[in-house]
């Protein structure tokens, strides 16, 4: 509270205040208090993060109104995908953009799946990339990327002979994964029900580098999505595919009230070059497939008896 007066160039009185006013018309709860600290509630997390997007909005709008005026035209382009596929397949595209005569601005951010897919819809990023599920309304579905999960463990580690891994394998090792139940995890926890094994004291993470640089450290075996196995370099690990398939898949999105500049057209194409290139096993779906893609991978439920890979 202190530090937003300062900012404001208002007491802390007033400012405490405005929140209070804020409360009231709303309805939420947006901070929790205990003794003189706050505490942002799960409401009020949410009303920042969509505050958040409003405000990088205006900046923009801001910023281009004081290009127009110079007679500057300058074209930016916002990206925004998970942190594998940012890192592993945006960046890498960029090379082959960011330079040209189109464009000299570019923003890229990473962002869970579910924030990318809402910003296209909203017009907040030229581009996505996020992982199934997806829901495509306001969105333009460009294709789907699909390629295989490996396994993740230290260069010494007795599994690390072998060319390829077998779940079977793993059955009294302790397996490093994502944490989403409604992503990648719902589909790994499928394979392994599928195989009838169950995770070992699992380690949970939000981004399947953690799960890498886990493995590294001899806390367990990853199970990860290709894209950061393949596309960021870790020293003391060793990458294999496992015997039994389990999809990482993913889908390239823009908004379906813009017309697609040349620019973001060129992008994913060169990220469709990248994932050629980077990943064993990839397969590029178009976008009809969307439906028949959705029912494969998710149309049972893992925790049930008829679940399978």
């Amino acid at each position: 509270m202190t530090g937003a007066a300062r900012f404001l160039g208002r007491t802390q009185s007033a400012v405490s205040r405005l929140i209070s006013d804020l409360e009231g018309s709303t309805g939420l709860i947006l901070f929790e208090r205990s003794g003189a600290r706050l505490y942002p509630t799960q409401a009020g997390l949410s009303m920042y993060d969509e505050v958040r997007h409003s405000y990088v909005g205006l900046q923009n709008i801001v910023e281009k109104a004081r290009q127009l005026a110079a007679g500057v035209s300058v074209r930016r382009l916002t990206l925004g995908a998970t942190p594998a596929l940012s890192g592993g397949l945006l960046s890498s595209a960029l090379t082959q953009v960011v330079g040209t005569q189109d464009m000299t601005q570019a923003v890229l951010s990473s962002m869970t799946s579910e924030s990318v897919i809402k910003s296209v819809a909203d017009g907040v990023l030229d581009l996505g990339l996020a992982t199934l599920p997806i829901d495509i309304a306001d969105t333009r579905l460009h294709w789907i990327g699909e390629a295989p999960c490996v396994a993740v463990l230290a260069e010494d580690d007795p599994l690390a002979a072998r060319e390829a891994i077998s779940l079977a394998e793993l059955t009294s090792r302790r397996i490093l994964t994502v944490g989403n139940p409604f992503r990648l995890r719902r589909t790994i926890d499928a394979a392994l029900k599928a195989n009838s094994l169950t995770l070992t004291a699992p380690l949970e993470t939000n981004t399947s580098l953690n799960a890498v640089m886990a493995a590294r450290n001899k806390l367990g075996v990853a199970i990860v999505e290709p894209v950061t196995a393949h596309a960021i370099p870790v020293r003391g690990v060793v990458i294999r595919p496992i015997l039994e398939y389990i999809p990482s898949v993913w889908g390239v999105i823009t908004p379906a009230f813009r017309p697609l500049p040349p620019m973001v057209e060129t992008l994913i194409e060169a990220v469709e070059s990248v994932a050629t290139n980077l990943l064993p096993g990839f397969v590029r779906h178009p976008p009809e497939e969307l439906n028949t893609i959705h029912t494969r991978l998710f149309r049972r439920d893992p925790d049930s008896d008829d679940s399978c890979s």
